[in-house]
């Protein structure tokens, strides 16, 4: 079975966890170590200080392995720091980027229309995958607004979230869920049953998150071989081949 992270990173940050990552290479000796073949990578720096900086320096650091692939963060265009819509897009073929990450309340801005209409937009048109570290809550309303968005609903848990989840994934089909807190037992199963497993992807919240830990939980989930080779990697692969730049 190939394990195809969706959820770590590299990098030094202002407050970075007690062991971490501190290059791509150390990132690969990470993943070496837990059988991890493959990562979409961002830059601590993306989360915690401004992407308009830390977006290149990702892509930089993944493009000495193949393994790794970038991932770059957004921010509103009405402040100028993200080019327009075109110049971004341009830019994304450009790095070979096919995820993006929105990190609302690090970088205090609202998730919405109001703030993202155009970007939106785009992301729908042309399938690219928005990973959001936010409540369900607020990812819910941001898909009352954009219901065709595919979103990847980040860092969820470690507590039991059912009562927000199946709400939000019974109404919007391109809501997907990273397993790296996903760890309440049974729950993992039970998403199976009533989604099918086609709707979890394989994440560790590397560094914040031990990667053993995830990858234990899915390699012992009472789930069938071809279920959990789907949320190891094949999921994630079919998003990443429908994005069209």
């Amino acid at each position: 079975m190939r394990f195809f992270d969706c959820n770590c990173s590299f990098g030094e940050s202002a407050r970075p966890p007690f062991r971490y990552a501190r290059t791509p290479a150390e990132l690969l000796e990470e993943m070496d170590f837990c059988g991890i073949d493959r990562a979409l990578a961002c830059h601590a720096g993306m989360r915690f200080s401004s992407p308009v900086i830390w977006n290149e320096k990702c892509s930089d650091g993944c493009a000495a392995s193949s393994r790794l692939e970038p991932a770059w963060a957004i921010l509103p265009a009405q402040t100028g720091e993200q080019p327009p819509i075109d110049e971004f897009l341009a830019a994304m073929k450009a790095h070979n980027i096919r995820a993006l990450w929105a990190f609302p309340d690090e970088h205090r801005y609202p998730l919405n229309r109001l703030a993202f209409g155009e970007l939106l937009e785009a992301l729908v048109a042309h399938r690219i995958p928005l990973f959001v570290k936010q409540n369900l809550v607020a990812i819910g309303e941001l898909l009352k607004e954009c219901p065709n968005l595919t979103v990847v609903a980040a860092n969820q848990g470690p507590h039991s979230i059912e009562r927000y989840l199946r709400p939000v994934m019974d109404a919007f089909p391109r809501v997907y869920i990273d397993t790296s807190s996903y760890i309440v037992q049974g729950t993992l199963e039970e998403c199976c049953e009533r989604y099918g497993p086609e709707r979890l992807l394989f994440g560790t919240a590397f560094p914040n998150n031990c990667s053993g830990g995830a990858l234990l939980q899915l390699a012992r989930a009472a789930i069938s071989d071809p279920a959990k080779a789907a949320i190891a990697s094949v999921n994630l692969e079919r998003l990443l081949g429908e994005v069209k730049l």
